[in-house]
């Protein structure tokens, strides 16, 4: 140990600096380790131990050393037992927890031999491979220590992860004395009770006289409180029994449930408008059906009072002529009245002209057709059904022996019908075929005029947009 008195006292300085960083730095890793799972053997503590113990020789050996050179005072060897007691702890320290290469017993070890009196002889390089054995384990094991810590699950960093939580949570004693408390329970308490509650219990049972406070309502769910604030902030505070370490306990919790509870009453708003358009829906349904069954039974009636009027006009024509003197052969045609309806409704319009045309020619009224039917089928047969109530109404009452029909084309009338009978000499009475063939017209988009004398002439004209000229192409007239 002589030689290091030859050293400067700057380097002992320098040296005793080294050993003292060396010590703290150890003495970090050791308060690191304690609540790791791995720090509960007893070899490793001892291991921890050891190394400090090493460090704490050197440094007491460099005073020395610096306090001898100041004084004059020669070394004595009598001072050599302790040290062979701290470099045999130290060796046998890391001889017993050796197994384990990634606790660092071999530069422990190292350092151990190394401070032993025998390597004397070897003062400063043995001091200096000493610290340099110790310093390299402290660069090995600290930074893998420190991730292990902040990755370790200590009460510490259950309270720091409680505390970010946006949610109030209060874990008590059965009896209410706190546990585990967050920053966000304190700000409720705050808001709704005005003070911090220390006593779960009692911050439980003072939550129902707070909705008496000014700016502060409450409605019970059940057993939960929901807290609203006149600035719209919600808060939904509940309480659940738990158990913890084989006791009983209380765990209050406080959600912000602010957007929840403003989008639950929009949503209540809009179902209220939305209910309130169905029952408008359903009374404008309710119309549409109750127009649709007037309309249809307005259209069943035209139909059969066009067909009856056609039977009994027909029925007429044939017992005025005395050239019929079989009645019997009349029956075929005032049939089943339903059985026309089905025909009427099924029967090509082209078709059901040519055989309306037919019949009235084997009664010995002319009929005349000029033009063509439109291509639309619908429009085709609306004018067929307009035909036929008009030829009834000429032959019932204005006796015509002479009827003509026109198909417009270009700018023309879409339709003209025209008999030879007596025409109108007084106000013409608006009947149910007359309703009817204004109606058709009117559904088709069309206007219909009606010419009383001399001879009734009916017109029915259609819309701009309406092409008379697309016609249907028919065979040549039977008449």
């Amino acid at each position: 140990m002589a030689n290091l008195y030859t050293l400067p006292t700057s380097v002992i300085v320098l040296f005793i600096v080294v050993t003292l960083c060396l010590f703290l730095a150890n003495s970090v890793l050791y308060y690191l380790l304690m609540p790791q799972t791995q720090f509960r053997q007893l070899g490793r503590k001892c291991l921890e131990g050891s190394s400090l113990v090493l460090l704490m020789a050197m440094a007491s050996i460099l005073y020395e050393v610096y306090t001898d050179s100041l004084s004059g005072i020669v070394y004595d060897e009598a001072t050599d037992f302790w040290r062979y007691s701290t470099a045999l702890a130290g060796t046998a320290g890391a001889l017993y927890w050796s197994h384990d290469r990634q606790a660092g017993s071999l530069p422990a070890l190292a350092a151990s031999l190394l401070l032993l009196p025998n390597l004397d002889g070897w003062l400063p390089c043995s001091l200096v491979l000493a610290l340099a054995c110790l310093a390299w384990r402290l660069i090995r094991l600290f930074p893998q220590t420190y991730g292990q810590y902040q990755r370790q699950l200590t009460a510490r960093s259950i309270q720091t992860a409680v505390d970010c939580l946006d949610e109030g949570i209060l874990i008590s004693l059965e009896k209410g004395e706190p546990v585990l408390v967050n920053f966000t329970m304190y700000a409720v308490m705050e808001q709704l009770v005005g003070t911090v509650v220390r006593n779960a219990n009692i911050f439980w049972h003072l939550l129902p006289f707070c909705g008496n406070r000014p700016g502060l309502s409450m409605e019970r769910h059940g057993r939960d409180l929901l807290f609203r604030r006149d600035s719209g902030q919600a808060w939904l505070l509940q309480r659940r029994p738990i158990r913890f370490r084989h006791q009983s306990g209380w765990q209050i919790t406080a959600a912000n449930v602010t957007d929840l509870h403003r989008l639950n009453r929009e949503l209540a708003q809009k179902n209220a408008v939305l209910e309130q358009r169905n029952e408008e829906m359903k009374e404008v349904l309710d119309g549409l059906v109750a127009l649709q069954t007037r309309q249809t039974t307005e259209s069943l009636r035209y139909k059969i009072h066009d067909l009856l009027g056609q039977r009994i006009t027909i029925l007429q024509q044939l017992l005025n002529n005395p050239a019929v003197s079989d009645y019997g052969e009349i029956l075929p045609l005032v049939e089943d009245v339903l059985s026309d309806l089905r025909c009427d409704a099924a029967a090509n319009p082209q078709e059901r002209l040519d055989a309306l045309v037919m019949t009235y020619c084997n009664l010995g009224v002319t009929v005349t057709v000029t033009g063509n039917l439109p291509a639309d089928t619908h429009q085709a047969g609306e004018f067929v059904r307009i035909i036929r109530e008009a030829m009834t109404n000429a032959l019932l009452h204005g006796q015509a022996r002479s009827i003509a029909v026109t198909f417009g084309s270009g700018r023309q009338p879409a339709l003209i019908i025209a008999d030879d009978g007596q025409g109108c000499p007084g106000p013409i009475q608006t009947g149910t075929g007359l309703q009817a063939m204004e109606q058709r017209v009117r559904a088709l988009g069309g206007r219909l005029t009606l010419t009383k004398a001399p001879h009734f002439i009916i017109t029915v004209e259609m819309g701009e947009d309406h092409d008379p000229t697309a016609h249907r192409r028919r065979p040549k007239n039977p008449a």
